[in-house]
């Protein structure tokens, strides 16, 4: 039969059965759209308690005050602090849980004798709780009392007849060599941020891609293959003198439609995040700036993401094909779901490792062979990509090596779905 045709079937047949799927549609989905959606929940109720405490002051109990007036006073006249003086007694009588302060500060009795004499006087901070708020309220009081601590130095200093510059002896300037090529990516300016940079960035998402990968599909090949297996379904394929070819890709057709949807989903919201942490304190530090300044800054950083986006789909388009047809070559051997699952559960270990692999044992100068190592390569291109390291040489060889073995992988995933001895294993 045509194999144009055998795909139009097999394709149409695969979408109609995954559409029809609620359930299963539910859970493909549910990740990318339910956990964002709880994680801005919770940032929305910790966003307005900590706005409350900010507009409001955090609430601070001091003991025995009197023995620091200054510090007192200079924590009163704090915007970030609600001041309340108590006495040893009632800290006894109210337990530290149950108090309306979230830090209660204790001063001992020689505070400012041992401040007067020029040593260095204690003082105790106690937490209500462990929560996220007393968290900050603990350090907007550490950094009042540092504030006020940095002022006495001061004067300790100028009674030396020094200033700040005495207790720095030694100063390091620290920069970064230039690269030796230009990046695909466009360079950061000076003392600018990047919204792809470094880091822990080049660390966190590249093992976010591989896990939209690995969630976005990959269970749908399971179902497509063993699953026609289990449900006895498999004959009429053998029967007929379909092009298996047409069949692969059909199949593999659906499930990276189903992949592409779902990192989708988790792009739109990491672009929208990036925008937001690459513009927001670009916005902050312009703040009276000329509005079309502030524009320009907004488009310059949208076409920055565009342009990280197009070169990300050239890496992972033909690895998607690649991991895809290499499952479905497994699973079209494999004689049950059990047995399956299990190269799933190896396949999601793998790919984290390779990750990790070529963060901390493959540096940016390893050689740009490395980008046309099978799988490993485009990692390593992602990781450079977020690292703002990848060079045009390597982004060739990067998506045209993973091309080829993706072909290939088609190739052999056609083969073992062509093969009785395969098929008919665990029927």
């Amino acid at each position: 039969m045509n194999t144009w045709r055998v795909f139009r079937v097999v394709f149409a047949k695969e979408m109609r059965e995954l559409v029809r799927d609620r359930k299963t549609l539910f859970w493909l989905l549910a990740p990318p759209i339910i956990l964002p959606a709880i994680a801005l929940l919770a940032v929305a109720f910790i966003g307005t308690q900590t706005a409350r405490y900010i507009t409001q002051g955090f609430p601070v109990a001091i003991v025995n005050g009197k023995a620091a007036p200054g510090l007192v006073n200079s924590l009163k006249r704090s915007s970030a602090l609600i001041v309340t003086e108590v006495s040893s007694a009632e800290i006894d009588n109210t337990a530290v849980g149950n108090s309306t302060a979230l830090i209660t500060l204790t001063v001992p009795d020689d505070f400012q004798q041992q401040l007067e004499t020029g040593k260095t006087a204690h003082l105790r901070l106690t937490q209500r709780d462990n929560t996220f708020i007393t968290t900050l309220a603990l350090g907007a009081v550490r950094s009042e009392i540092g504030a006020y601590g940095n002022a006495l130095l001061d004067e300790r200093l100028k009674k030396l007849g020094q200033d700040r510059s005495w207790l720095t002896p030694i100063s390091v300037d620290e920069t970064q060599a230039a690269a030796a090529a230009q990046s695909v990516t466009a360079p950061a300016e000076p003392g600018a941020s990047s919204n792809t940079g470094g880091g822990l960035g080049a660390i966190f998402l590249p093992l976010a891609v591989t896990s939209w990968l690995v969630g976005g599909g990959l269970g749908l090949i399971v179902d497509t293959t063993v699953g026609e297996k289990e449900r006895q379904t498999i004959e009429s394929v053998l029967v007929t003198p379909a092009s298996r070819v047409g069949v692969v890709i059909g199949k593999l057709c659906a499930v990276f439609i189903a992949s592409l949807v779902v990192m989708g989903l988790w792009m739109i919201e990491g672009v929208f995040l990036s925008l937001v942490g690459d513009v927001g304190p670009k916005l902050l530090a312009a703040q009276g700036a000329n509005p079309v300044d502030l524009a320009a800054a907004v488009a310059q950083s949208g076409r920055d993401i565009g342009g990280l986006i197009l070169i990300l789909l050239l890496l992972l388009i033909p690895f998607i094909v690649v991991l895809n047809s290499l499952v479905m070559a497994f699973c079209s051997f494999a004689s049950s779901y059990r047995e399956s699952n299990v190269f799933l559960f190896l396949l999601q270990l793998i790919l984290p490792a390779l990750v990790l692999l070529s963060i901390f044992s493959i540096g940016p100068d390893a050689g740009v062979g490395w980008y046309a190592v099978p799988i490993l390569g485009t990692i390593i291109a992602i990781r450079d990509l977020f690292s703002q390291t990848l060079v045009a040489s390597g982004l060739g060889l990067a998506v045209l090596s993973t091309s080829l073995y993706a072909l290939v992988a088609l190739a052999l995933a056609s083969y073992v779905y062509s093969r009785e001895w395969a098929l008919v294993r665990g029927i």
